[in-house]
């Protein structure tokens, strides 16, 4: 079976390609990122389909950051992620592609909930910290209903809580609250500073999936039935910013203070997402847990940037 996986340089797709590797009954092929195919341009990704002719897409492309990259470039944000999606969907399906496996953001959730499930995706827009990249992603999964009703086609769409882990983005302005917090912790005390500034009020609660379960989800997908899935893996327990902070501090052993600025925004105030459904497609549920998930994920990052 051939699979390609697109985005293969990126956070999860890294990861997806390196356990997918391992399995060798499959034939990997990959999309590494815009330099090689451009997903925003059709006739590039039609042609290159055409050579390869992959039975299965998992497909980990995207354009994305925190919130203040969002603010920062929100017609881009929704323009190329809204053209990926558009140009995945129909270049597969001319193509004969079997299915299209999608990872999906749960911002694309209604800001208004608190703990995500199915059955409320489109019930409210998504939070304005996020809207814009949150439309994109909701983007894939009426696609993917519509190419199912219209085409038969068959894709997956798992929304997936917030990852972390090696190879995550670490740099202030793109990376979510886990990896600023373990750059800015590690700088401080690497320079002997004794205080990390740490944005907003340090209440908002989030939940955190090692991206190895994400990556997991994802080739697991390849296994169900024809058809539009949708479902979510998470694992409902979530933890507030500034708790977590006081575990990244623990780890490192630094003994400075956390500086709340509260002139940031929070985004949401509590993100939890229900994984019930996907614990039953899957017949599988999240591995890591957070302890053991943030202490791999500190290793790593001393070991890459000493």
């Amino acid at each position: 079976m051939k699979v390609l996986v697109v985005g293969s340089n990126g956070f999860l797709g890294k990861h997806v390609k390196s356990l997918i590797d391992s399995e060798e009954k499959y034939n990997v092929f990959e999309i590494t990122g815009k330099d090689q195919v451009d997903l925003t341009r059709y006739e590039f990704l039609s042609d290159y389909l055409s050579k390869i002719k992959p039975n299965i897409i998992i497909n980990c492309a995207a354009f994305v950051g925190g919130i203040s990259y969002g603010y920062r470039y929100p017609a881009k944000m929704l323009y190329e992620n809204s053209l990926m999606a558009i140009n995945l969907y129909k270049a597969s399906l001319e193509q004969n592609v079997e299915k299209l496996i999608n990872p999906i953001s749960n911002c694309a959730y209604p800001g208004k909930l608190t703990t995500y499930k199915e059955e409320y995706f489109f019930d409210g827009p998504p939070d304005k910290s996020v809207y814009n990249y949150g439309i994109s992603k909701r983007l894939y999964v009426q696609l993917g209903n519509s190419f199912f009703e219209e085409n038969n086609f068959s894709s997956v769409n798992v929304v997936i809580s917030n990852m972390y882990g090696p190879y995550d983005h670490f740099d202030i302005e793109r990376s979510h609250a886990l990896g600023a917090i373990i750059k800015k912790v590690h700088d401080a005390k690497k320079d002997d500073i004794n205080k990390v500034e740490i944005w907003g009020t340090g209440k908002p609660i989030r939940e955190w999936l090692y991206v190895k379960d994400g990556a997991e989800a994802l080739i697991r997908s390849m296994s169900l039935e024809p058809g539009h899935h949708f479902f979510n893996v998470g694992i409902e327990k979530g933890i507030s910013v500034i708790e977590l902070a006081g575990i990244i501090k623990d780890k490192f052993g630094w003994n400075g203070k956390f500086e709340l600025d509260t002139s940031r925004p929070d985004g949401v105030l509590e993100k939890k997402v229900d994984g019930n459904l996907g614990q039953i497609k899957l017949g599988w549920k999240p591995e890591t847990n957070l302890n053991d998930g943030i202490q791999t994920t500190i290793d790593w990052y001393i070991e890459k940037y000493g």
